[in-house]
């Protein structure tokens, strides 16, 4: 891959979309955010990236996007937003022999794990690293995970899993059975509108936002708030066990997303810890061991974007 190739990479959430430009010489720049609710599709996102002056000729891109990819086509799950990677090369008018990779946001994330240093990261407890799999956990406005090994990473979409039966049954004894049955599925829990719901479903109230119940959970522990935090963190502390016989992570879960920093930022996280390490045997018992990271960098997805799309261009040199 020639030193002076440029390539576009982003990330694509469900409320914001970071940009920025790439390449072995340069590593990550010129990275820009935007609130996707001031944008009618992800194409009026890159217009106005691309508007910037002075920009590059671009010979490349991967966008990261917070739904499903099949094939080249995507839709984010949280907004309106689809299309094609065939569309976005046209738009973004490539160089000849460019091309554009769309992938799942989680599976960018994966893709920086390699890469990350202390300053993106966040331990929760060191564990014993084994193995060469690791996994990805992002709660934000939505949820999902991706399963990385040996510099590969597999794409899922487990927010739309149903939750694990040690998870419902841990969530029932919370809310009782009628309050319980709103929460069908991972990412009706374990997100940014999971918690509202989770507020509401305890106390009959709705905050504005997780970011305010954590925010007046830090100011009064013996608040409502403070019972959904501390609460919801068991059930998260559950719901992680069960990510390890399911995917023998043994170099660690790495947990995304402003949700994820929000809550085991806090005191919370004992909670967490405490459920995560409760004893067990068999194979979840390997919860004993296993890292557990927080990452702290908003950017770290568009970084593993950056990585992809250059390793993909000097493999097709």
């Amino acid at each position: 891959m020639s030193s002076d190739v440029t390539v576009l990479v982003g990330d694509v959430g469900g409320s914001n979309t970071r940009l920025a430009l790439a390449g072995p010489e340069i590593g990550v720049t010129a990275l820009q955010s935007f609130a996707n609710d001031s944008f009618a599709s992800l194409d009026d996102v890159l217009a106005a990236y691309c508007a910037q002056p002075d920009l590059p000729p671009l010979a490349g891109a991967c966008i990261a996007v917070a739904g499903p990819v099949y094939g080249n086509e995507y839709r984010l799950t949280n907004r309106d937003w689809h299309g094609t990677a065939d569309d976005l090369a046209k738009q973004l008018n490539l160089g000849e022999g460019g091309r554009v990779d769309v992938i799942n946001d989680l599976a960018a994330l994966g893709h920086s794990v390699p890469a990350l240093i202390p300053g993106q990261l966040s331990s929760l407890r060191a564990g014993h690293q084994r193995g060469n799999q690791a996994l990805v956990a992002g709660i934000g406005t939505g949820f999902n995970v991706a399963l990385t090994a040996n510099g590969n990473t597999a794409e899922a979409e487990m927010g739309h899993a149903s939750l694990a039966a040690p998870v419902a049954d841990l969530l029932r004894n919370i809310l009782g059975d009628d309050r319980a049955a709103g929460f069908a599925t991972n990412e009706d829990l374990f997100s940014g509108r999971g918690l509202v719901r989770y507020h509401q479903a305890m106390h009959g109230t709705a905050p504005e936002g997780g970011a305010q119940i954590v925010a007046r959970f830090l100011e009064d522990e013996n608040s409502p708030e403070a019972q959904t935090v501390i609460t919801w963190a068991k059930l998260l502390g559950q719901f992680a066990r069960e990510l390890v016989p399911t995917y023998m992570p043994g170099m660690g879960i790495f947990f995304a997303g402003s949700v994820a920093r929000g809550i085991l930022g806090t005191s919370a996280r004992d909670v967490f810890l405490e459920q995560f390490l409760q004893p067990a045997t068999g194979v979840q018992a390997r919860c004993e061991t296993t890292p557990l990271w927080v990452i702290t960098d908003d950017a770290a997805g568009v970084s593993g974007a950056a990585r992809f799309a250059i390793e993909t261009a000097k493999s097709v040199e």
